[in-house]
Formats: C-alpha cells, sequence, structure tokens
C-alpha cells in the first residue's frame, strides 16, 4: 500500500510473536479501507523458549515489576511507532494500537506517554499497570477499548475490571466489553467490536 490514511499496529502476547495477530489485519482489512497493518516481534526472546518473544520477564508477577520491565522497552516501542508514522506520513490521531495480553499492557503503556499521537487503543485480554493515574499521564486523551473473557486463567477478567476503574476515574474514553465463557483468546465476538472501535475512531 503507497499511500495509507490509518495505520495498525498490533503488538502480540507474551512468548508469541508479530505473525500471531496479522492475520486479524487480513479480515479486518476489508472494512478499513487505505488501512496499513503492522505486527512487530517484541524485542527479546522469550525466557519460556519455544522460539517467541516477550516485552518483558513475567518472572514476577507484580504491577510494580512489570511496570519496570514495560519501561525499559517503552522507547523503542514509540521509536518504532514515529518512524512508522512518519515513513507513510501518517497523521496524527490516525495511528491505533491492538494489543493481545502483554501486548496491551505495553498499548496502553505506550499510550500513556503518547496521548494524541494515537487515535487509540484496542486491548483484548490484558490489564494496566499504573494503580492510578499521574497528571503527566496522556492516556486520558484518547479513546480505549478493552475486551476480556470472563474466564480467563491466564490474565484474570479483573484486571481488565481494575484497568477500567482506574481509567474511568481520570476521565478517560473507555468502553469495556466482558465475554461469558471466553478464556485466554480473541473471538468473533471480540473481532467484531474491535473492528467497530477501529471504524468509529479512525478519520
Amino acid at each position: 500500500m503507497d499511500t495509507p490514511d490509518t495505520l495498525v499496529i498490533f503488538l502480540h502476547g507474551y512468548g508469541a510473536n508479530g505473525l500471531d495477530l496479522l492475520d486479524i489485519g487480513k479480515m479486518w482489512s476489508p472494512n478499513l479501507p487505505n488501512t496499513l497493518f503492522l505486527s512487530p516481534d517484541a524485542p527479546d526472546p522469550c525466557e519460556m523458549g519455544g522460539g517467541g518473544f516477550q516485552w518483558f520477564s513475567l518472572q514476577t508477577y507484580t504491577p510494580e515489576v512489570m511496570r519496570a520491565g514495560a519501561d525499559k522497552v517503552v522507547k523503542d516501542l514509540i521509536e518504532f511507532i514515529t518512524i512508522k508514522k512518519e515513513e507513510y506520513e501518517i497523521q496524527d490521531g490516525n495511528v491505533f494500537l491492538v494489543g493481545f495480553s502483554q501486548g496491551t499492557m505495553m498499548s496502553l503503556h505506550a499510550a500513556s506517554l503518547l496521548g494524541r499521537k494515537l487515535g487509540g487503543v484496542v486491548g483484548y485480554s490484558g490489564a494496566y499497570l499504573y494503580e492510578s493515574i499521574a497528571e503527566d499521564n496522556k492516556i486520558t486523551e484518547i479513546s480505549i477499548c478493552l475486551v476480556h473473557g470472563d474466564v480467563d486463567p491466564v490474565v484474570p477478567v479483573t484486571a481488565t475490571q481494575m484497568a477500567t476503574k482506574v481509567l474511568s476515574e481520570s476521565g478517560a474514553a473507555i468502553s469495556t466489553h466482558i465475554i461469558p465463557g471466553l478464556q485466554h483468546g480473541i473471538d468473533q465476538q471480540g473481532l467484531k467490536i474491535g473492528l467497530e472501535f477501529l471504524k468509529n475512531y479512525s478519520q
């Protein structure tokens, strides 16, 4: 695609790779004309092996430790977003992050720094690594859509419920969708929700 108007960047989960989510772009593309879909690999090989990648370690599963891990790589992620945005001459507000699991954590982490340079975030089966919103946090400037299964055994649905509480109380424009019976994954209902969000907010 020579002249896309919109850029959607997928951020995969722990132990996966960029190809893991790229097929979603193929499914969405007929309804999102002039949209470029990219899906980079996370920077580090997964500590659990298997040939996949990780954005940060999950050896210690606490918000503080995970936030510190995300802090170490978020600047590289923002640099990637900025380079691609400039390469394809995408306007502010026409870049969207779509994350799954750890990729959702990174999407929201980056959005806290990027603010209006993004059009929004779609986050599946993830969490927000902040427990409160500081004054310089820019995530309240954009629209956010969170989707989570209510029987997720990997990242409990309470993570998204807590994210919704923290973000909504800070004034963020957030829509949350809890899908009954869904475990750690993205189903057809979730895909439809994400697509409708992107159709509504892409300019």
